[in-house]
C-alpha cells in the first residue's frame, strides 16, 4: 500500500511539472510588469480565501505552496502550488475533488508567459464526462446534475484586459447552490505582454563636410642680410714687452 502511494505521488507530482518544464525559469525575465498566480479561489455560497496566491514584478520567481486545502464543505485539494515572477505566472492542483458538482481531477495546471497562456488537467471528469487535457481557450461543458440544475464548467478560460494583460484558468466552475451562484476557480495565472523592442532611431542627417581652408599666400622669402660694411682701421700703439 506504501509503495502504491508513493507511486500516485510521483504520478501526481510529474504531471504537474509537464506543462510548466516548457520553459525553464530564467534568472532573469524579459519585461512585462507583475505576474501573479492563485491555485484555488471561490465565492458564493461557499467562500474559500485565494490559497496559494501570490503576485511579483521581480526578476527570479516568488512561490507560494500548500500541502493540502484547509477544510470546507466544497472543494478537496492538494499539492496547491503558485509562481509569479515579471511577466509570468504558474498555478498547479494535485488531487482535486468537488464532490456536490461532480467534478474531480488528478492534476490542474495553469502557465500565463509574457501575455500569451495555456493550461492541462489530467483524469479530469465532470460527472460521468471526461474532459480534455489540452481544451483549446474557452471550451465550456454542462452537466446536469439532480438537485442542482446546471452546473458550468470553462476550461483554459482566457481573459485578457485592457491594459493587454492575460489571465488564463485551468478550470472555472459555475453553478447555483441554496440560490446563490457559486464560482470556483482552479489553477490560475495571470501575467502582461513582454516590452515591445524599441523602434531604431532614424539616423542622423550627416554633416555638410567642410569646405577646405584656401591655401594661405606663400610669405615673401625674408631679404637676405645686408653685407656687412668694410672694417675700418683704428690708429694706436700696441705697447712692447720685453
Amino acid at each position: 500500500m506504501r509503495l502504491q502511494a508513493l507511486t500516485k505521488c510521483a504520478a501526481v507530482a510529474g504531471a504537474l511539472a509537464l506543462p510548466f518544464a516548457l520553459s525553464a525559469a530564467p534568472a532573469s525575465a524579459s519585461p512585462g510588469g507583475a505576474g501573479s498566480a492563485v491555485a484555488i479561489a471561490a465565492t458564493g455560497t461557499v467562500v474559500v480565501p485565494p490559497t496559494s496566491s501570490v503576485a511579483s514584478a521581480a526578476q527570479r520567481p516568488t512561490s507560494k505552496s500548500v500541502a493540502e486545502l484547509p477544510a470546507n464543505p466544497l472543494v478537496q485539494a492538494r499539492l496547491l502550488n503558485g509562481s509569479a515572477w515579471a511577466g509570468h505566472g504558474r498555478a498547479s492542483v494535485a488531487d482535486l475533488r468537488v464532490a456536490k458538482l461532480g467534478l474531480s481531477a488528478h492534476a490542474v495546471s495553469a502557465k500565463c508567459e509574457n501575455g500569451n497562456g495555456v493550461s492541462h488537467v489530467v483524469g479530469a471528469t465532470l460527472g460521468t464526462r471526461a474532459l480534455k487535457v489540452g481544451a483549446t481557450p474557452n471550451t465550456t461543458v454542462t452537466a446536469d446534475l439532480k438537485g442542482l440544475g446546471n452546473v458550468t464548467v470553462t476550461l483554459n478560460k482566457q481573459v485578457r484586459g485592457h491594459d493587454g494583460n492575460l489571465t488564463v484558468t485551468a478550470i472555472e466552475v459555475s453553478a447555483t447552490l441554496a440560490g446563490k451562484t457559486q464560482t470556483i476557480s482552479i489553477a490560475s495565472a495571470s501575467c502582461g505582454k513582454s516590452g515591445q523592442p524599441g523602434q531604431p532611431g532614424q539616423p542622423g542627417q550627416p554633416g555638410q563636410p567642410s569646405q577646405p581652408s584656401q591655401p594661405g599666400q606663400p610669405s615673401s622669402p625674408a631679404t637676405p642680410p645686408g653685407e656687412a660694411p668694410a672694417p675700418t682701421p683704428v690708429p694706436g700703439d700696441l705697447p712692447v714687452t720685453g
